[in-house]
């Protein structure tokens, strides 16, 4: 039976990383191990998490009555798990840890979305994966949904990114996104769709790779730290020849936005730096365009909504992303 690494990048967010891992490890597909890759988080995340794999950690955490479930009564513990650096995940770790089902991974930075799970799919390619799936620390599977992944990647369709039915966590009926989204490619703007179409990207909250397409591809570009890189990689999986796939009966709840605070400036500025390195990668020769309607319509709106202090720093992060190679 296939293998599948399922990695979490955690960023001080251990409070949700371990209802993710609830939910995760009580998956009904048997041959899989998750990774949780710590961005080099100040809250003591990777303490919390061994807490947790222990059996000493119970928080009762706010949620959705209608996903306490899926998390709770918790898991039998303790759950077996090792540790290691970034230099020794990316070699390897040892030889015989095969049978462990948690492996935490101390990154020396906080290497963004991309940097951090790279690190991670390091590992699991060094321990022949065949399957990775990058899924956000604040989500919540269902017992079925990694199984219906594999059965979707397995189609015969020459898939090779899956991306799930994703619904919002705190309004459990109300679709998230249908697996991805659509890119407007003159706007500069991207939205995710939330029914049944074709995708132009699968969205990095749950995102389901074939071995295969990264051996092809590679990983993850590590300039984009934050935002667009799911886009990204679709877009250089397509020009390879492979395909996009959604599988609608996999589910996931997404928290949304709680790594980096929804609207802040901090988010403003992420995404900034990422669509304008997205259309100058992808689009040469016009790539102004979308970038040249995308960020005066980000300081119209900070305008409308008051944040004027909002203004200088994204006219000098657009400056820089727009002179950076």
């Amino acid at each position: 039976m296939e293998a599948v690494y399922i990695i979490l990048l955690n960023w001080n967010g251990w409070k949700d990383t371990y209802q993710c891992l609830e939910s995760v490890v009580r998956s009904d597909y048997p041959n899989f191990r998750v990774i949780v890759c710590d961005n080099q988080s100040t809250d003591g995340s990777l303490q919390k998490i061994k807490d947790w794999a222990e059996g000493k950690l119970m928080v009762d955490e706010k949620i959705n009555e209608k996903l306490k479930p899926l998390i709770s009564p918790p898991v039998k513990k303790p759950v077996a798990y090792v540790q290691y650096t970034r230099a020794e995940a990316e070699q390897g770790g040892k030889n015989d840890d095969e049978n462990i089902p948690l492996v935490l991974i101390r990154n020396d930075s906080n290497a963004g979305y991309s940097g951090g799970n790279n690190v991670g799919i390091r590992y699991a390619l060094q321990k022949n994966a065949d399957y990775i799936w990058l899924l956000n620390n604040d989500t919540i599977i269902t017992k079925t949904t990694l199984k219906e992944l594999v059965y979707r990647v397995q189609s015969g369709e020459n898939l090779g990114l899956v991306g799930t039915l994703i619904y919002h966590a705190s309004e459990p009926s109300i679709i998230q996104a249908y697996g991805g989204g659509k890119i407007m490619k003159v706007l500069g703007t991207d939205r995710f769709i939330d029914s049944p179409g074709v995708i132009d990207y699968v969205s990095g909250t749950s995102l389901f790779i074939k071995r295969e397409v990264i051996e092809q591809v590679g990983l993850l570009d590590e300039k984009f730290f934050f935002y667009w890189e799911d886009v990204d990689y679709s877009r250089r999986v397509l020009k390879q020849g492979w395909k996009l796939g959604v599988a609608i009966n996999a589910i996931v709840y997404h928290k949304f936005s709680a790594s980096v605070g929804g609207q802040s400036l901090k988010s403003d500025l992420f995404k900034v730096a990422s669509l304008t390195r997205y259309f100058k990668k992808h689009q040469r020769g016009w790539w102004l365009i979308p970038v040249g309607f995308n960020i005066p319509g980000m300081l119209i709106k900070r305008l409308y909504r008051g944040q004027f202090n909002r203004i200088w720093p994204i006219l000098k992060e657009s400056w820089k992303a727009v002179k950076s190679k």
